[in-house]
């Protein structure tokens, strides 16, 4: 299975459906190409890329119609992904509103 893939299926989960810009963002974002076979020595770097990722897909819309045709995704779950990814690979959770308080 190719890196590009594994990240479609990862999303199709959630019933996203990833274009080949959004797949080459990840793949620069790790370092890696697409079409490398996915495997042990690359599994954090596209699981880190994938969270980066998720931030910006939240801005897009959750429903869309066209030709009669709706498609929608699971935004819940996707977030969920997000916090988990974020918890288990030490990263900075760009979504929580989290209050800062800063002494002087």
């Amino acid at each position: 299975m190719t890196v590009n893939d594994y990240i479609q299926q990862k999303f199709q989960t959630f019933g996203i459906q990833l274009s080949e810009a959004d797949l080459l963002d990840m793949c620069l974002n790790a370092k890696i190409s697409g079409e490398d076979e996915m495997n042990q020595d690359c599994y954090i770097r596209v699981h880190v890329s994938i969270a980066q990722f998720i931030p910006s897909l939240l801005l897009r819309p959750v429903s869309m119609g066209e030709g009669g045709v709706s498609v929608s995704w699971n935004f819940d779950g996707i977030k969920s992904y997000y916090f988990f990814l974020c918890k288990q690979y030490g990263l900075k959770d760009e979504l929580s509103n989290k209050s800062k308080c800063t002494f002087l």
